[in-house]
């Protein structure tokens, strides 16, 4: 049996467009446990890397040596909406660093969040690297520069000791011995690989104990400080942030262009990895599914139905607050 997954987008009561989607969800030992369309679709991984690429700042010591805070790692693994806070917390790391704004090498566009953005503008200010949702992860990567003794003009090169940790790690938790790397958004270097893979590497950090010693501690803490700050892996409003704070031992990261990943320690297949990724790249189609997938593993039980609310019943609505349609997920599991 093979599993099905599309996404359909109502308009009224008439069907408007249809979204296909793949879905893997994965054991610790890289079991293939469930899966829809294609598990073995190639993906570029693209912001769910995040927490990953965290992980250089535990390899080469700079969590101890610039005493990162919790909540500066879990801005490392974030695509945050750009708010006073998440600004602040970037620019504070960069200044204990000796650095500045001016060595972030991932480009600037405006705040995802809209009084933020609203404020920027009221000053007559332009939005600079800070207010990229990857300005903490460039952060934690200068950091890891830094402790290794490295340069910090050239970090995103991939020879360079940051990228060469963060491929290795790749390597070894998504069980590939060879990737693709293509350049993401924020010009950081991205992994490509199948979607199975993708869910087997948050599989590592849904049960870090699997990853061994000397991997297993960083992913801990990782998935500890998303867990303890999701408003800074993303923001309000944004379905990463709600489902971290409705559903326990979950830690939910989205990516560009459809791509959608979860680590689940609590399911009654164990702990998983769960990778999603909509075809065509829809957001809004990725949301419905994402909850779907969660219904299936039967996570979502009546004391989340209030919290999740938001996400589940999103309605399709125009330009004037209108509600004109919503989003079906049709899931089938095998």
């Amino acid at each position: 049996m093979q599993g099905t997954s599309t996404v359909v987008a109502y308009r009224g009561e008439h069907i408007e467009t249809e979204h296909a989607a793949s879905v893997a969800v994965v054991a610790p030992d890289g079991r293939l446990l469930l899966s829809a369309g294609d598990p073995r679709r190639p993906v570029p991984l693209r912001s769910t890397a995040k927490p990953f690429q965290a992980q250089a700042m535990f390899a080469s010591g700079a969590i101890a040596r610039f005493g990162v805070t919790l909540e500066e790692l879990a801005l490392a693994c974030a695509s945050h909406q750009a708010t006073p806070r998440h600004v602040a917390l970037a620019e504070g790391l960069l200044s204990r660093l000796g650095l500045s704004e001016a060595d972030l090498r991932c480009g600037a566009h405006e705040p995802g969040d809209e009084a933020a953005r609203h404020a920027l503008l009221g000053r007559g200010d332009h939005p600079n690297a800070l207010h990229n949702n990857c300005s903490g992860k460039h952060a934690g990567m200068l950091a890891a520069a830094l402790a290794f003794d490295a340069p910090t003009a050239d970090y995103l090169a991939l020879d360079h000791p940051v990228q060469r940790d963060i491929q290795a790690l790749h390597q070894q938790l998504s069980g590939s011995p060879r990737l693709s790397w293509v350049i993401d958004g924020c010009s950081a270097p991205c992994a490509v690989m199948p979607l199975s893979r993708l869910a087997r590497m948050y599989a590592a950090l849904a049960d870090p104990d699997a990853a061994g010693p000397e991997r297993g501690p960083g992913l801990h803490a990782a998935f500890e400080a998303m867990r303890a700050h999701p408003d800074l892996v993303a923001g309000d409003g944004v379905p990463d942030t709600l489902l971290m704070r409705a559903l326990p031992g979950l830690v939910a990261k989205r990516g560009a262009d459809g791509a959608y990943t979860m680590a689940l320690r609590e399911t009654h297949l164990g702990p998983v990895g769960v990778a999603v990724k909509i075809h065509d790249g829809s957001g809004d189609a990725r949301t419905a599914l994402v909850i779907a997938v969660l219904d299936a593993l039967g996570v979502t039980d009546a004391p989340m139905a209030a919290a999740l609310g938001p996400l589940r019943d999103a309605p399709r609505v125009n330009w004037r607050g209108l509600v004109v349609g919503r989003w079906e997920a049709r899931l089938t599991l095998a």
